[in-house]
């Protein structure tokens, strides 16, 4: 009995698994091989492109040095006496820098025999090559002894980088008459490769031109600039430091690796990546020789895309296989599921009459239920519209409390204003018996004025205990602390209580006024009761501007001893208080924490850092409302 998994034998699995590993392997080195010889294609033109760059960008410069050679001012410096010198100097110099203008290069130089610039292009400048000793260089020594070099160094003077083409002065013009081929001196050209660099730098792939030393002195990626292809000898290092090409820098070996051939042109590398330290990329190398000199231009490109490829081939064998594995599968599944579903219509018409009388039974539960559930949210309406009236007596019950303790102060502010009524009702009767009309109507009209304060007190008194409408609208915060304010002036005279108010004008928060008005009373009667018999007797009151959550930060805070940790942690549930027995019963606070939770607010308390306690509430911040004058 052959053994089987999901109803295939395993000899079909094992087929089945060598399949998929033949194709994928076929599809991941087809891919490979079409991406790397679509990347070869792209390497051959790029290295053309190069090669023409280099044969129109430099050979334009390559004549410079051979037609300024033949300038008889030229050859009349290299020949002139001491006294004859400087006026010529002058005047080659000039020249020079209008060559070198008009050309473009970085610097056109005219060398003596002995190796010394003795004019430049550059005379004029900071960093000037006029009085430099270039003997030592290969394309003056090249230039006289086969009439033109061509060279690529790092400058002495400037540390740029640059190509030079040197051309010998002949004492006679040309070196074609034999009597006068004598090199009295040279011609240099100094050309920059940056504008190069930058033409050829493009995303995946590199350019580099490798020198007869094996040096890389043109690259794309300024990293690898100057070092060397190959592994440098003691000779060819020494070679290199005296002739000052890579001023004075040993040339060290490119770190990369050949890990594969292609073809005879191409070859696969892996060299050091700029971007990520560390790390390497994978190359297809290709190269060609120079147009000119012993150079060697080589165009490297990233390989990353091809690896791309054989990753999409073997994801989509996978994919086809898994297909396949999921439609067989699912053949086999779709056999047994008929097979499956077959058997189990019967068991489903005799489980359907039995769920009928369940559901039947259900049903009817359900409905009870659903009754008994109604009655239930009708009845917590009815509790909670009972509860919300409760609250509003209880809030108004606070209120009179709080008029209740403030009747003494009250009364004290209405009798002095009684007593001054009645001395000057007292003086306008005198005054009129004197016949002194004048005296009697100006304490007449005091006593008018007296009358009116007493109305607005008594006004402030009735506007604060009436029941609210509940409705929160934009009211003034400034407003509500002035008539908290009000209510305890003179207790804050009497107490020599420093009251310190820093509210923005025209702060609006959410909230009913004569509710807000009782928060802000219950919160400063508590902070003027902690003060009373402490050493500094300060409240403070503030808000800030509203935050980015439109939300304004109200704070009350005093001097007084604080609040003991024990009780801080219960301080707004009922009949919880600080004050002495008989003297409140733990209710403001409770009343105070509702009304402000029914503003949308949230209030807190804290001890301060420097003593004193601090009640903060944060509300929600709202648009001022237009009066009807501001309409």
């Amino acid at each position: 009995m052959h053994k089987r998994y999901k109803g295939i034998a395993w000899w079909g699995w094992a087929a089945a698994a060598a399949l998929y590993v033949g194709a994928s392997t076929a599809a991941i080195e087809f891919a490979w091989d079409r991406a790397i010889g679509a990347l070869a294609d792209v390497g051959a033109h790029r290295l053309d492109l190069y090669a023409s760059s280099l044969t129109s960008e430099l050979g334009r410069f390559e004549m410079v040095p051979a037609l300024v050679a033949r300038q008889d001012s030229v050859r009349a410096l290299l020949k002139a006496s001491p006294d004859e010198a400087p006026g010529l100097t002058r005047a080659v110099n000039r020249y020079l820098e209008a060559v070198n203008l008009d050309v473009g290069s970085g610097a056109v130089d005219v060398i003596d025999a002995h190796g010394s610039v003795i004019a430049a292009s550059n005379w004029n400048q900071q960093v000037s090559f006029v009085g430099t000793n270039v003997s030592y260089r290969p394309y003056f020594q090249d230039a006289l002894a086969q009439g033109r070099g061509r060279f690529f160094g790092i400058g002495t003077n400037t540390g740029v980088p640059g190509l030079y083409f040197a051309n010998a002065v002949h004492e006679g013009g040309t070196a074609d008459d034999k009597a006068d081929d004598k090199a009295i001196g040279a011609v240099a050209v100094k050309v920059s490769v940056d504008a190069l660099e930058t033409a050829w730098r493009t995303p995946g792939e590199a350019a580099i031109v490798v020198d007869s030393n094996g040096v890389i002195v043109i690259s794309t990626v300024p990293e690898w600039k100057f070092n060397a292809m190959r592994a440098m000898t003691a000779q060819q290092q020494s070679a290199i430091q005296a002739s000052r090409q890579y001023a004075g820098r040993t040339v060290e070996a490119l770190h990369f690796r050949r890990v594969g051939e292609w073809n005879d042109a191409a070859w696969l590398g892996t060299f050091p990546d700029p971007r990520r330290a560390g790390r390497t990329t994978r190359y297809l190398v290709m190269s060609r020789p120079a147009p000119q000199g012993h150079d060697t231009i080589m165009v490297l490109l990233d390989t990353t895309g091809a690896r791309r490829q054989q990753r999409l081939a073997f994801a989509f064998v996978t994919g086809v296989f898994l297909i396949a594995v999921l439609y067989a599968l699912y053949a086999l599944q779709r056999r047994r599921t008929i097979a499956e579903k077959l058997n189990a219509q019967e068991a489903l018409r005799r489980a359907n009459d039995q769920l009928e009388t369940t559901v039947a039974q259900r049903t009817a539960a359900l409905t009870d239920a659903n009754d008994r559930m109604q009655r239930e949210i009708a009845e917590r309406e009815r509790t909670e519209q009972r509860l919300r009236a409760t609250q509003q007596e209880v809030v108004h019950a606070g209120k009179l409390a709080v008029i209740g303790q403030m009747a003494a102060g009250l009364t004290h502010e209405i009798n002095q204003p009684l007593v001054a009524i009645r001395t000057l009702c007292d003086n306008a009767r005198t005054f009129f018996e004197r016949n002194q009309p004048a005296q009697a109507l100006a304490n007449l009209e005091r006593v008018g004025r007296l009358v009116d304060s007493m109305a607005v007190l008594t006004g402030e008194l009735k506007a604060f205990a009436r029941k609210p409408e509940v409705e929160r609208v934009a009211v003034s915060l400034g407003e509500a602390v002035a008539h908290a304010r009000f209510i305890y002036e003179s207790r804050i005279r009497d107490e020599a209580v420093r009251l310190d108010v820093r509210i923005p004008p025209g702060t609006t928060v959410y909230a009913e006024s004569s509710q807000l008005q009782q928060v802000i009373v219950n919160l400063l009667g508590n902070a003027l009761d902690a003060v009373r018999d402490a050493g500094t007797r300060a409240v403070t009151i503030e808000a800030d501007a509203p935050d980015a959550h439109d939300r304004v930060r109200f704070t009350i805070a005093d001097s007084g001893p604080g609040i003991a940790p024990e009780v801080l942690a219960h301080l707004f549930e009922p009949f919880v208080t600080t004050k002495p027995r008989g003297q409140g019963l733990g209710l403001g606070l409770a009343i105070t924490s509702r009304i402000v939770e029914g503003f949308g607010a949230r209030i807190a308390a804290v001890n301060g850092d420097e003593g004193g306690a601090r009640f903060t509430i944060e509300f929600m911040a709202a648009a001022p409302q237009r009066t009807e004058h501001g309409r």
